[in-house]
């Protein structure tokens, strides 16, 4: 992540010397080939650097970029003026397509030209419905969503402070509502009610990774990184199997959401402990374990010292798939909400819980599912 900040400054710093002078100036010659040397360090990792803004956040290859500085902030600025909000830099780039790219960010004019190894546009932003494989049957849905419960429950029941998890099983089950998901059968008939009480934890785990999947999908992430997020929005309260002496999933039948003691407001720290340990798993699962109960404006739980953290993506898309699932389940000291009413309570939720731009979206996914 340093090198990918290393390469927004010089970057930045290229733009602002051409807003100066102009592409062909030495300063921006230097900076320039400082760039895209940089971008020869990124490219060991990965054969492309894709760039989105969303809202204020910037994302880069999927991942949030936090403490992005005043170069960052630049960019963001830039781009958004612009009416840019993605672009991917590819590996092979040239000298000349680079500076070309810096001559375009640097003018007040909108758009900037694409070139081979660099595609310029606007996030896809894919919210509705698509076609259902003609030999897909529809009506063994309900009966594929209770068997991956089950698996689900199989997994978690494994869980214990003294053995690791073993993630197999859950990418199997990933990878299952991954294909769901991807054929884009209505997302709300992928979603499995809890048949009991003693169900609803691993019934809403699974619910979970299904909307955060299909989250991903809506704002255009792409096909692979599917499965991490799937994996790690199904991992999410692992925490709450390690409560010591919780004996598993709380069951807080005589209490409400608002009664939650301090044990209860640490398990996000039990559970990236614990994900954080097992070698082979997303990285994300940790992030999403520790970060899915603070709030877009970084407040929330757990208490952090110094100051609030900024949610990751994969977080905050969690954080919506988890408040709008606990919603419409039934619980001992509360009914289930309507979808439409859960959906309703989320939009009006006091500003700074979720990201806006993801809400939105949510809301507007959810809403065409329900028409359809």
């Amino acid at each position: 992540m340093e090198t990918l900040k290393r390469f927004i400054s010089i970057f930045m710093s290229a733009v602002s010397n051409c807003s100066l002078y102009s592409k062909e100036h030495a300063f921006v010659d230097e900076l320039s080939r400082k760039a895209l040397s940089i971008l020869g360090e990124l490219y060991k990792e990965a054969d492309s650097l894709e760039i989105m803004i969303l809202e204020d956040d910037l994302i880069a290859n999927k991942m949030a970029v936090r403490d992005i500085g005043i170069q960052g902030l630049n960019l963001i600025k830039r781009l958004k003026r612009k009416g840019i909000s993605r672009i991917d830099f590819l590996k092979g780039i040239t000298l000349s397509e680079l500076k070309q790219l810096v001559a375009d960010i640097s003018t007040t004019e909108k758009g900037a030209k694409p070139h081979q190894h660099i595609k310029v546009g606007v996030v896809d932003i894919r919210i509705g419905r698509f076609e259902i494989d003609k030999d897909f049957d529809i009506d063994s849905l309900s009966n594929f969503t209770s068997e991956q419960v089950e698996k689900v429950k199989r997994e978690y029941n494994s869980i214990s402070p003294f053995k690791k998890l073993k993630i197999a099983g859950l990418e199997e089950i990933v990878v299952q509502f991954s294909l769901m998901v991807k054929k884009e059968i209505n997302i709300l008939k992928l979603l499995c009610p809890a048949r009991s009480y003693s169900e609803n934890d691993y019934t809403h785990a699974t619910n979970v990774s299904v909307l955060t999947m299909f989250q991903a999908q809506t704002i255009g992430v792409r096909e692979e990184f599917l499965r991490d997020i799937g994996i790690a929005a199904l991992l999410h309260d692992t925490g709450k199997l390690l409560i010591p002496g919780g004996g598993g999933f709380l069951k807080r039948q005589d209490s409400s959401e608002a009664e939650e003691n301090e044990e209860t407001e640490i398990h996000p720290l039990y559970g990236a402990q614990y994900l954080a340990k097992i070698n082979g798993l997303t990285r994300l699962a940790p992030i999403v374990a520790f970060e899915h109960h603070l709030r877009y404006d970084g407040r929330g739980y757990p208490k952090l010292k110094g100051g609030n953290i900024k949610q990751h993506i994969c977080s905050q898309m969690t954080a919506i798939s988890d408040y709008f699932d606990n919603l419409r389940s039934r619980k001992p000291y509360k009914g289930a909400l309507e979808i439409k009413e859960a959906l309703s309570l989320m939009k009006t939720k006091d500003e700074g819980l979720f990201n806006p731009f993801l809400i939105d979206n949510f809301i507007r996914s959810i809403h065409l599912a329900l028409s359809g």
